[in-house]
């Protein structure tokens, strides 16, 4: 009898060993922004024409060539403004999606970028 008990209990085990590992691997994990392709977005820094900040938590990428991204920070810069600028302190030669950080230069505040998504100026009203 023992040993039909203790084979019970272990198949009650693997049961909701299986249940938690299957619910872990169905859960939602995080998400990088993507192309079409389906990779993160990396823009080349060389390729980088300038950048407009739009408010605390979205700055534009101009490439050469005319392609505008949209970067949507991971968080509020909350000292980030329009006035002020920001600056890389980076050695790579690509920023990608959510693993590149700036640093507001007149507060020293640490910020990091968020996904990338292409950018179309808004109609004008006709």
């Amino acid at each position: 009898m023992s040993d039909r008990l203790d084979n019970k209990v272990a198949v009650r085990i693997k049961a909701s060993l299986l249940a938690v590992v299957a619910a872990g691997l169905m859960s939602p994990a995080p998400t990088l922004a993507a192309d079409e392709a389906g990779k993160p977005v990396c823009l080349d820094v060389n390729r980088i024409d300038h950048t407009q900040v739009l408010n605390s938590s979205q700055i534009l990428f101009y490439m050469y060539g005319k392609k505008v991204w949209l970067n949507t920070l991971s968080y509020p810069c909350t000292t980030l403004t329009r006035q002020e600028g920001f600056a890389w302190e980076s050695s790579v030669t690509r920023y990608c999606d959510n693993l590149e950080i700036i640093r507001v230069i007149r507060t020293g505040q640490v910020c990091q970028l968020g996904a990338f998504t292409p950018y179309e100026k808004p109609a004008k009203p006709s």
